[in-house]
């Protein structure tokens, strides 16, 4: 599928805060549990309210991964070329193998969706069993992030056995689109998801261009806050 760019279309209004996609992504990705306290997960779900009285106060949950940018400042950041924005539908990969921990990438990054590793991995006692080997487990001192879940697109166009579902477009479905409840996410083409919908993205002024849009709840007080 040339010319194709991957995103993704959140529903505000779908979305429980279960964190069910956060536990999706979590064992699709070899993430571990929390470090010395740290959130290390590559999705966050937040609880957001829009500031206003009664009765036009609101709140709901935000879940809130990569963005994979157009204009990703996280790649102009990076001294050593570890992030980049890949041939694959646009996706902004981290190739830990490269990444020296020196956090410009977190710095230029105005969602603050990367994480960095402070320790090395780890699981309790039996839950390393759950590893999966599409994914590699990232040292210590690296930065990490949602990466799309672009391994399932790599092993779906080789036909590895053992790839991933697909979702009968010729494309693939992230762990935490595949694994919601309610519907919340849902990932693919970003030009086809997005037709004829009313949808914001976060911090769309900085013309970061991101390709993870939401949509309803009102567009979150009509442009997102």
């Amino acid at each position: 599928m040339s010319g194709v760019v991957w995103g993704m279309v959140i529903d505000l209004d779908r979305c429980t805060g279960c964190g069910v996609c956060q536990s999706a992504c979590r064992l699709e990705n070899n993430i571990p549990p929390q470090q010395g306290g740290r959130d290390s997960d590559w999705i966050s779900v937040a609880r957001e309210v829009n500031g206003q009285a009664f009765p036009e106060s609101d709140a709901l949950f935000l879940p809130k991964p990569c963005m994979h940018c157009e204009h990703p400042p996280c790649v102009a950041a990076c001294p050593v070329g570890a992030t980049v924005k890949s041939g694959q539908g646009g996706i902004v990969s981290q190739n830990p193998a490269r990444c020296i921990g020196c956090r410009a990438c977190m710095k230029a990054c105005p969602y603050g969706v990367r994480r960095f590793t402070w320790t090395d991995p780890s699981w309790p006692r039996g839950m390393d069993a759950t590893l999966t080997p599409f994914a590699s487990v990232r040292p210590k001192g690296v930065v990490e992030k949602c990466t799309f879940c672009a391994h399932r697109l790599v092993l779906g166009n080789s036909g590895v056995s053992g790839a991933r579902e697909q979702d009968g477009t010729g494309g693939f479905v992230t762990a935490c689109a595949q694994a919601c409840p309610t519907g919340a996410i849902e990932f693919g083409e970003i030009a086809t998801l997005l037709r004829g919908r009313e949808a914001f993205a976060l911090l769309a002024e900085q013309g970061t261009g991101p390709q993870v849009h939401y949509v309803t709840r009102r567009a979150w007080v009509r442009g997102g806050k």
